[in-house]
């Protein structure tokens, strides 16, 4: 294969690993914090609930005909659902993608790729398995709320 498209590729999949990587950050914990806050239960980022928080969209900036032109309505609003319907497929896919990939840029030698790629791999990996376990599904069960 040519290093260009190898390159390329692997490019492409380190920035699509950080956008999961990210989108979860936002979407998650950026709501979360969001939450806590404005109510100022900071207690609650150990415990996030409808009982402690209330209804995370209160937390997004609305959605409306002012807030078409404010980035941070799309920003929270659209990490905040792909959390919800594709945080954690996303996450297991980047890990289990960027396995592979990762051999091909260690025999050659690319060191720039190889850091992208443990970073990108190890991150996706860090956030499948926190939305694995019942900290995530709880979180994830608040923001389907």
């Amino acid at each position: 294969m040519d290093t260009l498209v190898r390159t390329r590729r692997v490019r492409i999949l380190s920035w699509a690993q950080a956008f999961v990587i990210l989108m979860v950050l936002i979407g998650g914990f950026g709501v979360l914090l969001s939450a806590a806050a404005r109510t100022g239960d900071w207690a609650g980022l150990a415990d996030p609930g409808l009982e402690r928080y209330g209804d995370p969209k209160a937390y997004v900036p609305p959605v409306g005909p002012s807030s078409l032109l404010n980035p941070l309505t799309w920003v929270f609003g659209l990490s905040m659902v792909g959390t919800m319907l594709f945080g954690l497929p996303l996450a297991v896919l980047g890990a289990l993608v960027g396995l592979p990939a990762l051999k091909p840029t260690l025999r050659t030698g690319d060191r720039r790729a190889s850091i992208r790629l443990v970073a990108g791999t190890v991150g996706c990996a860090a956030v499948a398995v926190l939305l694995l376990s019942p900290y995530g599904g709880q979180l994830q069960t608040w923001l389907l709320d």
